[in-house]
């Protein structure tokens, strides 16, 4: 945030404070507080809008390939949600460069090049997304269908999921009011970033009408959920507007009012980021060390020290063995009428763990359990995809010897007394291991290309 501050022409003091209201928002503390995924996607905005700004700027000269791409990637490769979210922001920018520079077809070519080197640099969660979706009915993420309970609304108290927060709310206000009143003495970065960021504060609020739209398209309800999400979004580029615009006030008196009132904010930000942090914590020593308990499912009875112990240990596995979340996100879907996926994961997989040993030799997943006859059926806590492939005992089994569930638990009749052993494997016809490691060399030369290039960089200057 600091770097995109000064790329705004920020002062380094006003740029050490943006990034400090950036750190210290709840959307990055949101990890250590609620595993949040989408606050990995809002770390690394200021990346993709520090990409942005170089195709509006200096006719886009700065504008490197591979940096934009490794940019690109790294966003889809932590979150697909984010991923949507930033290519639109970058989409924004290249039609504003495209109308600015005289250079045209050069930023076009950029864009176009970056744009394939980063498909070739997520080939392995585009192409694995879209072998599984088109060869299978999954089950969407949980519909949210009261979307509008959770937009943002301009407050006065704490920044959180709904709420914007005093410092947060005068800060965006200060900014859109302040580039539209005085936007022939703005930059065209600053207002850019401003129109953006305030679309997504305006989409991310109950300025749109949430409950009539998820009616009228029910699909985000599951694919958006929350439409405070546009929000961390909003919060990154409008705190680089903001920087600018403070750095660039011709009143020094106001500029150090200003700058004394960001301080103060800092620590309005900082105290709440603690604040916060500091409750779970309290949680975590309590009786009750397990903040939020829904979807979660205890194997058995444990006490608060042996939950905690279990999520401290050298052994990292041994909390997940503990607490088991049900999740059926992106499980097939082999329903013939409704039923709830929730309560048929935690029957199914979760609690389902009695007289069966699963372990992984070479990427095959073994399952052996005991049975008491030949011919008895067993319901085994594993999921079949389409392209799964089984053996029993060494033999193949099609998916017409199998019944499936409707997430896709096969039941298995044992063809001897005793042990059996199943394996699982699956096949992929488009993501092998030859394009894989053709993945991972493109990441390696990517990368070094861009530490050599910065280096040779600096050593000229």
């Amino acid at each position: 945030m600091y770097f995109l501050s000064r790329a705004m022409t920020a002062t380094k003091k006003i740029s050490l404070l943006t990034a400090i209201l950036f750190m210290g928002s709840f959307w990055i503390t949101g990890w250590e507080a609620n595993q949040n995924f989408m606050s990995w996607g809002i770390m690394l905005m200021p990346l993709v809008v520090l990409s942005g700004l170089k195709m509006i700027n200096n006719n886009a000269e700065d504008l490197k390939i591979i940096p934009l791409a490794l940019t690109v990637a790294l966003v889809i490769q932590v979150h697909v949600l984010s991923a949507v979210m930033s290519i639109a922001v970058l989409v924004v920018f290249f039609v504003v460069g495209m109308f600015q520079t005289s250079g045209k077809l050069k930023l076009l070519v950029k864009c176009l090049l970056a744009a394939v080197l980063a498909l070739l640099l997520t080939f392995n969660v585009w192409g694995s997304m879209l072998e599984v979706f088109t060869s299978n009915a999954l089950y969407s993420p949980f519909a949210e269908h009261d979307m509008s309970s959770w937009a943002m609304n301009i407050s006065t108290g704490d920044y959180d999921y709904v709420h914007l927060g005093l410092v947060m709310s005068v800060i965006f206000i200060a900014q859109i009011i302040f580039v539209f009143s005085k936007k022939e003495k703005i930059s065209l970065a600053n207002k850019v970033v401003t129109i953006i960021g305030g679309i997504f504060l305006i989409l991310s609020s109950n300025l749109i009408p949430w409950a009539r739209l998820s009616d009228s398209f029910p699909q985000i309800q599951s694919f958006l959920q929350f439409p405070y999400r546009f929000n961390g979004f909003a919060m990154v580029l409008l705190l680089a507007g903001f920087g600018a615009t403070i750095s660039n006030l011709s009143v020094k008196l106001l500029r150090k009012n200003v700058e004394i009132g960001l301080m103060i904010g800092c620590g309005f930000i900082l105290f709440q980021a603690y604040t916060s942090l500091q409750i779970r914590n309290e949680f975590w020593h309590s009786d009750q060390p397990i903040v939020k308990k829904s979807g979660i499912y205890f194997l058995k009875h444990y006490s608060s020290n042996q939950i905690t112990n279990g999520f401290t240990t050298p052994n990292l596995g041994s909390g997940l063995k503990i607490i088991e979340k049900s999740a059926p996100y992106y499980l097939p879907d082999y329903r013939t009428r409704p039923s709830n996926s929730y309560a048929a994961y935690e029957r199914e997989i979760i609690a389902n763990y009695k007289n069966v040993k699963k372990t992984v030799k070479n990427g095959t997943l073994v399952v052996k359990w005991n049975a008491k006859t030949k011919g008895e059926l067993k319901r085994l806590p594993i999921v079949v995809y389409e392209n799964s492939v089984l053996s029993l005992n060494k033999h193949a089994l099609s998916k017409d010897q199998v019944k499936l569930s409707s997430i896709g638990s096969p039941t298995v009749k044992a063809d001897k007394k005793g042990e059996n052993t199943l394996t699982l494997n699956y096949h992929s016809d488009m993501i092998t291991k030859l394009r894989l490691v053709a993945v991972a060399l493109a990441w390696v030369i990517s990368v070094l290309s861009t530490i050599i290039f910065y280096v040779k960089s600096r050593y000229n200057k």
